[in-house]
């Protein structure tokens, strides 16, 4: 597994625990947690740093 895909399967399961610790299970649009804003940002290319960028940000709320 390379350096890009660890970093998506982080932002997954932190988006997962985002979903239901913060948002109580509701979906966003058809997504779920931060799903949808990281789509729209993802349909270019997304370079590791961003991706670790969103996953701050949703740790973050995560801890709020």
């Amino acid at each position: 597994m390379n350096k890009k895909e660890k970093l998506l399967k982080e932002l997954d399961d932190v988006n997962h625990k985002f979903y239901y610790d913060v948002m109580g299970g509701e979906a966003d649009c058809d997504s779920i947690g931060m799903n949808n804003a990281h789509l729209f940002k993802a349909l270019r290319y997304v370079p590791n740093k961003v991706i670790k960028e969103w996953t701050k940000e949703l740790k973050e709320q995560l801890t709020k």
